[in-house]
């Protein structure tokens, strides 16, 4: 079920009116159950996954805090189960083509082919993070939750079950007793976060979703600057994609009483890209940081190997991102752009001179705009189907790959659904949307989207993102991009 759809605009309101209306013992247990509704209403069989998957780490949980001295080897079984489903069921085609590679270079017979159809089920990335965190903080000496109920519906609440936000169970369990009310200003808040949300996706992600798809669908055809633009314009697209998605699911759990962590607070006003990965993601960028780079030795063993562990962890978040060599070659862009800034840095540190000019407006305005293109180039690889196409579009913006011979004026690309050119006006749309993220970064209303510039700003504001969204609304709207991750 999308939140994009009108399923989930009759499902919501439904669970939501259900929720209040029953006693407050029994709305975990109601929660959970529409949560499997929501979850099973794409393929039933994938609720038994879950189902399994939850029976089997609430479990190991309780394994390892009773045992004195097997914790190590219980927390390996657990961390293995997990992986190795969530390996096989997202990495197990790409694993059998890279063994079926590395056998042809050496002259051995390659693995047969993969019969059956496996897909893909919905969310297990981020449900097996949870799972990992639960585990770990278990092992760390963190007390098991003793509610099968509570912790079954800590993975599969439906609001962040498909794309997050990565809960923490410390901070989301506390929060099922469902003893108070719904009040009015939370109400009001989470109305306000669904409808922003429906905005970024079907009005603004959506509708650069078209352009950008006809410019990658022939990247042969187009010229450096197209790609420029289209680079630019999937930049923002993902970002109004992932963190409209992210603001209706904040907004879905507020109405049941439950506050999840936001993960987006305008990264493209960075002004470098540690900032960056600070501001974008919120939740992975935490989750790789203490159950991956930390681990690693983090930053406790010297200069060389922090910046060996921020390439791995990177390197590894960019194939949690999906299961081909481009995501992994775009983590590893992600994890090198973190060691140059770590070095700039350090440089930086040495002089008095270049500290003033670092601290200058000048120089802020052109290091946001240096992280924005530099945080460009890389969703260039990630955009693309594989890496020859990821070179081919980073040469052409860079004017080494031409535009197809005779095909200088091609611009289907660049054209929306009733075929006029949109070209021009594209770069204005580009503006208004970094318009939009200052004036949000202005506001000062605490959990709030926009600034409440005036006595009934909001009302007339929600009033105009529906309008906006009934008008403006694309014939077909896609599912959102991190739901195949």
């Amino acid at each position: 079920m999308l939140f994009n759809s009108v399923a989930y605009l009759i499902f919501l309101p439904i669970t939501v009116a259900l929720f209040w209306m029953i006693p407050a013992k029994w709305r975990a247990s109601a929660l959970l159950l529409a949560s499997y509704v929501f979850y099973m209403f794409w393929k039933p069989i994938y609720g038994v996954l879950i189902l399994a998957l939850t029976a089997i780490n609430y479990g190991f949980g309780f394994a390892i805090h009773r045992s004195e001295k097997n914790k190590g080897k219980w927390l390996f079984g657990a961390l293995a189960t997990n992986l190795l489903v969530l390996g096989y069921f997202k990495y197990a085609f790409m694993t059998r083509d890279v063994l079926n590679d590395v056998f042809k270079s050496i002259g051995l017979h390659q693995i047969p082919t993969i019969s059956w159809e496996i897909i893909l089920p919905l969310g297990i990335s981020f449900f097996v993070f949870e799972f990992i965190h639960y585990l770990v903080d278990i092992y760390r000496g963190e007390k098991p939750v003793k509610s099968f109920i509570e912790f079954a519906l800590f993975p599969s609440f439906f609001p962040t079950q498909i794309a997050g936000p990565i809960k923490r169970y410390q901070d989301f369990i506390p929060q099922l007793k469902f003893e108070h009310k719904l009040n009015i200003a939370d109400f009001n808040q989470s109305m306000e976060l669904i409808f922003f949300g429906l905005f970024k996706k079907v009005v603004l992600a959506d509708m650069l979703g078209i352009m950008v798809t006809r410019c990658y669908a022939h990247p042969e055809m187009l010229s450096g600057a197209d790609f420029w633009l289209a680079t630019w314009a999937f930049t923002f697209q993902v970002y109004f994609d992932f963190s409209g998605y992210t603001d209706i699911a904040r907004g879905s759990a507020l109405l049941f009483g439950i506050k999840v962590p936001a993960n987006f607070n305008l990264p493209y006003l960075s002004g470098s890209y540690s900032e960056f990965w600070k501001r974008w993601h919120i939740t992975l960028s935490k989750w790789l940081k203490d159950y991956l780079y930390i681990p690693l030795g983090g930053s406790r063993q010297g200069e060389v190997r922090t910046c060996i562990n921020l390439i791995i962890t990177m390197t590894l978040g960019g194939l949690w991102h999906g299961a081909a060599p481009h995501f992994v070659v775009w983590g590893f862009y992600v994890g090198l752009l973190l060691v140059l800034h770590r070095t700039w840095r350090h440089v930086v540190a040495k002089s008095a001179q270049l500290e003033k000019i670092v601290e200058t407006k000048v120089f802020h305005v052109f290091a946001v705009a240096l992280t924005f293109n530099a945080h460009a180039l890389g969703l260039a690889i990630f955009r693309a189907n594989n890496i020859p196409e990821g070179l081919l579009v980073l040469g052409k913006m860079f004017n080494l790959q031409p535009a197809a011979e005779g095909l200088a004026n091609w611009q289907p690309a660049v054209m929306n659904t009733n075929g006029s050119i949109v070209y021009p006006i594209l770069p204005l749309v580009l503006i208004a949307m970094w318009v939009m993220q200052i004036v949000c970064a202005n506001s000062k209303e605490k959990g709030g989207i926009m600034p409440n510039f005036f006595v009934g700003f909001k009302p007339a504001y929600l009033a105009v993102l529906i309008a906006m969204l009934l008008i403006f609304s694309p014939d077909v709207t896609p599912s959102f991009i991190y739901f195949q991750f």
